[in-house]
């Protein structure tokens, strides 16, 4: 443990043991869940994750594996971390609900993100880019 011992160059606070914990109830509304490390959120903000989430939402295209796109979502959001040159772990957790499937699947389904309330806006990243 010299990584925490600052006589040896180390930082005392390199390593926590205190989780950033948030609890929430979940209902029948609920879309999804990401739980991501810290090298998530270094670069990102939430915004920039669910504009990245909803991207995958495009007008006409049948979502046929909910498991396959939940999948590709957790790889995008690594993938643009990394882009965004986080230099720390970059672990990530997605869990899709039914109302998920359920807007993917709607043609008229939008989000507009506001603090913590989010529509869909048509604000896509470029997939292609990352």
């Amino acid at each position: 443990m010299e990584s925490k011992i600052t006589s040896f160059g180390g930082n005392p606070n390199v390593l926590i043991n205190k989780p950033s914990i948030t609890t929430l109830k979940l209902n029948k509304k609920s879309d999804f869940i990401l739980i991501g490390c810290d090298g998530i959120f270094d670069n990102l903000e939430n915004e920039n994750i669910l504009r990245l989430i909803w991207s995958f939402k495009k007008k006409g295209k049948t979502i046929e594996n909910i498991h396959k796109l939940s999948a590709d979502i957790t790889d995008c959001v690594i993938k643009y971390s990394m882009k965004k040159l986080t230099e720390d772990n970059v672990t990530v957790i997605f869990f899709a609900f039914q109302n998920f499937q359920e807007k993917m699947k709607d043609e008229e389904f939008e989000y507009i993100y506001s603090g913590n309330t989010c529509k869909y806006i048509g604000g896509e990243i470029d997939l292609g880019l990352i």
